[in-house]
């Protein structure tokens, strides 16, 4: 059994992430249902929605309303001194790094990947660096059913992955307040996001953070692209009223295509399935390890 778990770790490894600068070879070791719930959060999952026809209905009015629909990505940076990954090169592995930081500045990283596609539209952000997020960037795309997208990615110092994930959680709880100027007017993000997603190495391996209750009644999506997410990450979306659109079940590459797949779908008002198919099928164009490999390597609901 050992040999076999040994063989299927290191076939998963070859196929579907050559790029091992992004991986960590322990959580190959990772099941689904790591993190147990509490009789607690057990009860609040037991009471959730198990569909997302509050949220659709939601988007459906801004849409109708001719309202931006607001996406905000929180993204650690990749670190090879801070964070529990297989170290990559030092240039590519700098926390600090805007100019060279794997997930952030390379051909998917998320800033680089969005400036550069003739889908989106840069837009200008008025925002003070500090000593948690060293920058931010938004963009707007519009999709063939009248949607309006604006994302925003805010780039968290790779030493900071704690805080990064208490702003995920806070956000999507209601907790968290901010905004960007658009249009000449304020746009609330980070709680009055309708997706929150987290893109960068699975932190809740190696911190742990306080629960976060919501505090208002409106759910959300989230959307989580780290290595083997589903387990750690569940828990904290019962206690914040949120819905997981798009989860992981195993190792990956956290690339934006799979962002940027994600929220095309999303937009259209496309069904979970669809959305896992998506991100499985442009992270299949990138890796070529598979289609039917690539979708089962993402999971949507519960």
């Amino acid at each position: 059994m050992k040999n076999f778990l040994f063989f299927l770790i290191c076939s998963i490894l070859f196929s579907c992430n050559s790029q091992t600068q992004t991986l960590d070879f322990t959580e190959s070791l990772i099941q689904e249902d790591t993190i147990e719930m509490s009789e607690e959060v057990f009860d609040l999952f037991e009471n959730s929605p198990n569909d997302r026809t509050e949220i659709i209905k939601n988007l459906e009015k801004k849409i109708s309303g001719d309202q931006p629909l607001i996406v905000h990505c929180l993204v650690p940076l990749c670190d090879n001194k801070h964070q529990g990954i297989v170290p990559t090169s030092e240039s590519l592995g700098d926390g600090f790094s805007l100019r060279t930081n794997l997930y952030w500045s390379t051909s998917y990283g998320m800033k680089n990947y969005f400036v550069k596609s003739s889908s989106w539209k840069s837009l200008p952000v008025d925002f003070a660096v500090s000593d948690t997020i060293l920058e931010r960037v938004a963009f707007e795309r519009k999709f063939e059913n009248g949607a309006t997208v604006i994302l925003i990615c805010d780039a968290y110092r790779g030493d900071m992955m704690k805080p990064c994930l208490e702003d995920y959680f806070s956000s999507l709880a209601g907790h968290k307040t901010d905004s960007i100027l658009y249009k000449n007017e304020k746009l609330a993000i980070n709680q009055g996001a309708d997706l929150m997603a987290f893109n960068g190495h699975n932190g809740l391996m190696d911190v742990d953070i306080d629960t976060v209750y919501a505090d208002r009644s409106r759910m959300k999506d989230a959307v989580v692209i780290a290595c083997s997410s589903k387990g750690y990450f569940n828990p904290y979306f019962v206690q914040t009223n949120s819905y997981p659109l798009l989860n992981t079940s195993s190792l990956l590459w956290p690339g934006a295509m799979i962002l940027n797949a994600v929220i095309r779908e999303w937009a259209m008002l496309h069904a979970g399935e669809d959305v896992q198919n998506a991100a499985g099928d442009s992270y299949h164009e990138v890796k070529k390890c598979g289609q039917s490999a690539a979708r089962r390597m993402f999971v949507s609901g519960w």
